[in-house]
């Protein structure tokens, strides 16, 4: 599909995944609006000036509906959510007022308006104790209440999409990681614990784990995009790698660039009931859209601590995250 004079809806635009996708669409001179209820990280857009921010919480319907209703998008890329994989159940509650209540409160605005695709974004968390590779066909098995509220919203989209015909599917990221990405994640955490010359515990690092670069997960929302007639009924996409990593490869990546020797390898066990395989199989988004990630593991994570090196300003400002 032609994506030119298409309107571009990302909430979650200015976070980690959603802000890379948002500067590729601007880099095709598409028309980007962000949804957002946090201005503070905008710092992501290469130039806020080429979109729109619209600022609106997902969890007030009202709210929503005035956005939609104004924005009338052709494409939505549902970033927007709480994450929080711990196994807590103390969360529930705010996990699925964001995550499914969110979501349904934009399903729901949209209802009366034609547009041509909604991507929801899942979670790989969502397949749980499921033997790896995993497959969009297997039955979910959350583990948290976030993958639960995941699944929760997954299914309502799969619902709302088969019983009143929409353009709606659901996409599980694996583990990205990559410039710009503040959070409590084994990439950014090793980064910044090295650079701060913290002392880490790690488990041997056996286990294994589907790690994609940051932009090749943008390209493929793309992907879908540019392949709306294809992808509008086929419900669920894997965005990972295809391969499983073992963790001890990034870990010692991380460890030769930044010459660290706080980084302790075996300084503690494994938790109990750790998945110690978790990759996917991406076989279906790569038959349907032609889409296949290209950045290499050593590539992505040299870009990655180059970033770190030369904005220093912008993450020290984050540094609670990691405390």
């Amino acid at each position: 599909m032609n994506l030119k004079n298409k309107t571009f809806l990302i909430t979650g635009g200015n976070g980690f995944i959603g802000s890379f996708i948002a500067n590729k669409l601007m880099d095709l001179n598409l028309e980007v609006i962000i949804l957002s209820n946090i201005e503070e990280y905008n710092w992501r857009i290469q130039d806020i000036n080429k979109c729109e921010f619209e600022k609106c919480d997902i969890t007030n319907k009202s709210e929503v509906k005035r956005s939609i209703n104004k924005i009338k998008p052709d494409i939505i890329f549902h970033l927007a959510g709480y994450v929080n994989p711990e196994r807590n159940i103390n969360v529930t509650q705010k996990g699925f007022s964001v995550n499914l209540i969110g979501t349904q409160n934009l399903i729901l605005s949209l209802m009366e308006h034609e547009y041509d695709l909604f991507v929801n974004t899942g979670s790989s968390d969502e397949y749980g104790y499921n033997i790896a590779p995993f497959i969009e066909e297997m039955r979910e098995r959350p583990v948290s209440p976030y993958s639960a509220s995941k699944v929760a919203a997954t299914y309502y989209c799969e619902m709302i999409s088969y019983i009143y015909n929409k353009p709606i599917i659901t996409v599980r990221p694996f583990l990205p990681y990559g410039p710009k990405q503040l959070a409590k994640l084994l990439v950014p955490w090793l980064i910044f614990s090295s650079l701060e010359k913290r002392e880490i515990l790690l488990t041997p690092c056996e286990q294994t784990r589907d790690f994609i670069y940051i932009d090749d997960v943008a390209e493929a929302y793309i992907s879908l995009a540019k392949n709306t007639e294809k992808v509008r009924s086929c419900g669920v996409f894997n965005i990972g790698s295809g391969e499983e990593v073992q963790i001890i490869r990034i870990v010692n990546l991380i460890k030769d660039k930044l010459k660290s020797n706080k980084i302790i390898i075996g300084g503690k066990d494994y938790r109990a009931g750790e998945a110690m395989h978790f990759y996917s199989s991406i076989d279906k988004i790569k038959k349907i859209t032609g889409w296949a990630p290209k950045w290499s593991i050593d590539d992505g994570i040299e870009t990655t601590i180059n970033w770190w090196f030369q904005n220093e300003k912008i993450w020290k400002k984050y540094k609670y995250i990691w405390d």
